[in-house]
């Protein structure tokens, strides 16, 4: 069966005032466990899929789990989104909105910690909750997680940057979100790395929430107070996309190095604004995680955690990644 390619976006206080995001189904607290017993039974699975917000990265995560729908029986899948990546309270009612209408599986890229109170209901629910992009340790319910591996990036990022550096260097890093595993392993990676180089390491005064306005903020400050500064690295691509922006009109010739592999960071480099970045694979996300959520939900064996890859790019290589993959 064909997936149902809708698209819910909402604030957080209208998906706190109704449950009108998602799609039509019962209401019954035990939905979820009859629609289960009816996909084991051969029906279609009933999948939530969830995104942070409508940004290039996550839709391509929602195409890709739209072409696995096409290509694979069995999934009915009805795409969440909110309007901004730090919007929990949106997300929040948008996986209780997903275990009231009767979803069989959630496929979600998790805000923070603070949207775990949901996961754990819609898990004792007996629904299936995959988390792909970011796995969060503090959720110990998860059926699945369909990710990068961000410490084999972080240590990736690191490797290249200590090969680019010399001591005496001064590097500024730019954290994403403070608490999420999967951002912080991309700093502490570059941290590791630089120990006993000789490269003087300064944070950034705040969190960029992997936002560009807030990256060139983030980077404004670092130029500000590291006037020299040599380098600059991100846990996410956007920001560092500003930071290159920023040095550029300030004259500063810095090396900028990000992570995502977002097109636009691509172009960047290709450019000479930006020095690399480490790309990941969100559409493998995507379709490996739905194909996990269903498999689970008609009871076959799941890895605990689908590894998708990473692969550094540069100048040389950069073209290859003017699409997401």
């Amino acid at each position: 069966m064909r997936a149902r390619q809708i698209l819910v976006v909402c604030t957080g206080a209208l998906a706190l005032a109704t449950t009108a995001c998602g799609g039509t189904s019962t209401n019954s607290p035990s939905a979820a466990s009859s629609a289960t017993s009816s996909a084991a039974a051969g029906g279609a699975v009933k999948v939530a899929f969830i995104t942070k917000f409508p940004v290039a990265f996550f839709t391509a995560m929602d195409d890709s789990a739209k072409a696995w729908a096409a290509k694979n029986s069995g999934a009915d899948i009805t795409y969440f989104s909110c309007k901004s990546p730090s919007d929990v309270a949106c997300q929040t009612a948008q996986i209780e909105d997903a275990v009231a209408k009767g979803f069989q599986a959630i496929v979600i890229t998790p805000m923070g910690p603070e949207v775990i109170p949901a996961m754990n209901a819609a898990a004792d629910k007996g629904v299936k909750v995959v988390l792909v992009d970011n796995n969060l340790d503090g959720f110990a319910k998860k059926t699945s997680v369909a990710a990068t591996d961000n410490v084999k990036g972080g240590q990736a990022a690191g490797a290249y940057l200590k090969s680019v550096l010399k001591s005496g260097d001064t590097i500024g890093l730019m954290e994403g979100v403070r608490g999420v595993p999967a951002l912080d392993a991309r700093i502490k990676g570059v941290q590791d790395a630089l120990e006993g180089t000789g490269v003087k390491v300064i944070i950034g005064g705040a969190e960029t929430k992997c936002d560009s306005a807030k990256g060139a903020t983030v980077a404004e400050d670092l130029l500000t107070r590291a006037p020299d500064l040599t380098a600059i690295y991100s846990a996410c691509d956007d920001p560092a996309i500003a930071a290159a922006k920023v040095a550029k009109q300030k004259g500063k010739k810095v090396l900028v190095m990000g992570y995502d592999g977002l097109p636009d960071a691509a172009k960047a480099i290709q450019a000479g604004d930006m020095l690399a970045t480490i790309a990941q694979f969100p559409g493998k996300m995507a379709a490996l995680g739905v194909e996990a959520a269903v498999n689970a939900v008609q009871g076959k064996t799941v890895q605990p955690f689908i590894d998708t890859g990473t692969e550094l790019v540069t100048k040389d290589n950069a073209a290859n990644f003017l699409q997401f993959q």
